[in-house]
């Protein structure tokens, strides 16, 4: 009875470390940040990451995304910047990008990015698809890096 308590204490402890733990190495401070949007259609063609400065390219951004400049996104471009990331045009769903975290580091600001994929035997829309995400970091003073995580 005592062996089951311990490798119950031991499973619990184990799942809670692989929940809270990032997929990987954090070199640097974590930076906040916030989701703007994000969608499965209008990422566009090819894979890209940008960091937007000013109300005005943000503007057009998300007319590009979206179709439409109305209900863009409210961003303060005196304290903040929008990073977006696309994954391309895919031939089906079940794909996505994510921004998992921003690092600061001495010599750069770093976007840790995670793409996904269907697995091959994933039920997905027949559609194309062209994921990507928009958030919201502090103003960087660094150069910006964007690194695919794990």
């Amino acid at each position: 009875m005592k062996k089951r308590g311990t490798a119950l204490v031991l499973l619990l402890l184990s799942a809670v470390l692989s929940v809270s733990s990032p997929a990987f190495a954090v070199e640097g401070t974590v930076v906040p940040f916030r989701q703007l949007a994000a969608g499965r259609y209008g990422g566009g063609t090819y894979k890209r990451c940008l960091v937007v400065e000013d109300q005005e390219r943000w503007g057009s951004l998300w007319q590009e995304i979206t179709g439409s400049a109305e209900q863009t996104p409210v961003v303060d471009f005196t304290t903040d910047a929008v990073v977006v990331v696309f994954q391309g045009m895919k031939t089906s769903g079940g794909y996505s990008i994510a921004v998992e975290a921003v690092i600061e580091r001495p010599e750069a600001v770093a976007v840790m990015i995670r793409e996904r994929e269907p697995g091959p035997k994933s039920l997905v829309t027949t559609a194309f698809s062209s994921p990507w995400e928009a958030v919201a970091i502090n103003r960087p003073t660094k150069p910006v890096c964007f690194e695919m995580t794990p």
